[in-house]
């Protein structure tokens, strides 16, 4: 009866080895808490001039700002909407602007925690634009500003910070879930990254672009 009940649950991680996939873990977004509101604030901003043209009267003033606005949309969506970092149950998910990065965590030789997040992999880099900003030297797990400053930039998984109880920030918790990984058995891998482009939102990037031009020679 003990090992028939024992065996219904799910274990733990055993030997330091655990399967990490992304069925069997959720996955956890990170960004910067100032994007969104930033970019809704650019949307009121482009609607509401635009809507104050056309209740005034200004058909043609709407007319030829409208491009320019739509321009604007675009780019709130691009650089303050969309942008995020995902932690997934094999790896991270670096969602930009325009093109996207899946790296697993075998193919992960370090991250950087800088005024960004940056993820070194096969020989390269890949910056995240919307991870969590730098939190302040009180947030940031250190008794003292000294201390901070005389800590290196590059977070290893021994580092000192992340061996911490808990995370104090999403960065933090992001530089733990690869540290997490490789204390479950992942280790570097021939695994590459994957790379894509987001093909709807440089469409319409592209047709912005045109519109102001047109508008502009027009």
């Amino acid at each position: 009866m003990a090992l028939e009940e024992a065996s219904a649950v799910r274990p733990g991680p055993s030997n330091g080895r655990d399967p990490w996939t992304r069925q069997e873990w959720a996955a956890v977004t990170h960004r910067s808490p100032s994007a969104r509101p930033l970019a809704a604030a650019l949307w009121l901003f482009a609607a509401g001039t635009l809507a104050w043209l056309l209740v005034a009267g200004a058909t043609k003033t709407a007319a030829d700002a409208a491009p320019w606005l739509v321009l604007v949309a675009w780019f709130a969506y691009v650089a303050q909407w969309r942008p995020c970092l995902l932690i997934v149950g094999d790896g991270f998910e670096v969602i930009n602007g325009l093109r996207d990065h899946r790296i697993p965590y075998g193919a992960i030789e370090d991250i950087e925690v800088r005024y960004t997040t940056v993820i070194c992999a096969g020989g390269r880099k890949y910056v995240s634009w919307g991870s969590p900003t730098p939190p302040s030297a009180a947030g940031s797990g250190f008794q003292h500003l000294s201390d901070l400053k005389s800590r290196p930039y590059t977070v290893l998984p021994s580092n000192e910070r992340i061996s911490q109880p808990v995370a104090l920030t999403g960065r933090d918790a992001i530089v733990a879930a690869w540290q997490n990984a490789r204390h479950a058995g992942i280790s570097l891998s021939q695994d590459g990254v994957t790379s894509t482009w987001n093909m709807p939102a440089v469409a319409v990037g592209v047709l912005a672009v045109l519109a102001v031009v047109i508008a502009v020679l027009f």
